[in-house]
């Protein structure tokens, strides 16, 4: 299904915006970019257009020549809003957008079903606690995270070592796309509830992306979520590396 563009070619000096009915189904949404062969980095953005803190996609990518790029959506809104505009206003076209259907493998894992859900809907939930049916554990929603001495925490989620509880920070999820929710929660579950060694963070990486993957969504979303939150260390870099390479 075509979203528009024209016909021909059309140069872009600003930010474009699309409005795609993509009537809350599992979709992908295929961008057809061409440069005059030198590289021009392209951002594309996808969100909610009725509900707030809601992005589906948020990636930028470097375009040389035309490429296409696909961006998988196994949970979409009613509408979904797509901006496109590349960086200090270089030039590039876009011949086409097309909204494609997605086969997507569903499960009947509550968990699974339940951080999909919560990923889809935290942006509008306030802070408090959370609990999926038949789920085996609490999410508490909170305004931030804190250290042990009172300071933000940097991370956007954890899940206690002992009790059913993941935190979720709200002020960092409001920032990360449903994918990158998805994955950060999927990670957390993973070290209690799949790993065989708790503490193995390279084991939740694994057994998150492994589920992560079959769902459909696009790896480019969880390589931008682990590297907003991994530090800077030899045992991060490669851990960024095994996801790069799965």
């Amino acid at each position: 299904m075509g979203l528009g563009g024209g016909s021909g070619r059309r140069e872009n000096k600003k930010m474009e915006q699309y409005l795609v009915n993509t009537k809350k189904l599992p979709c992908a949404v295929n961008f057809t970019i061409t440069t005059d062969g030198s590289e021009v980095p392209v951002y594309i953005i996808g969100y909610d257009s009725i509900n707030a803190n809601t992005l589906y996609f948020r990636s930028r990518f470097l375009i040389a020549g035309t490429e296409e790029v696909t961006l998988n959506c196994p949970q979409s809104p009613r509408y979904l809003k797509i901006l496109v505009w590349s960086e200090n206003n270089l030039p590039y076209q876009l011949p086409s957008i097309k909204l494609i259907s997605l086969d997507i493998i569903k499960t009947d894992d509550p968990v699974i079903r339940w951080v999909e859900y919560f990923s889809r809907v935290c942006g509008r939930l306030r802070p408090g606690n959370y609990v999926g049916d038949k789920v085996p554990f609490i999410i508490q929603l909170r305004r931030n995270i804190y250290t042990d001495s009172g300071a933000i925490h940097p991370t956007p989620a954890r899940i206690h070592t002992e009790l059913p509880v993941i935190q979720v920070s709200k002020q960092k999820f409001n920032q990360n796309t449903v994918p990158e929710r998805v994955i950060i929660l999927l990670h957390e579950v993973a070290h209690n509830f799949m790993n065989h060694d708790q503490d193995d963070e390279i084991e939740s990486d694994h057994n998150a992306l492994n589920i992560y993957h079959r769902l459909g969504y696009p790896k480019i979303e969880a390589v931008n979520a682990f590297g907003d939150i991994m530090s800077d260390t030899d045992d991060n870099y490669q851990r960024m590396l095994n996801l790069v390479n799965m």
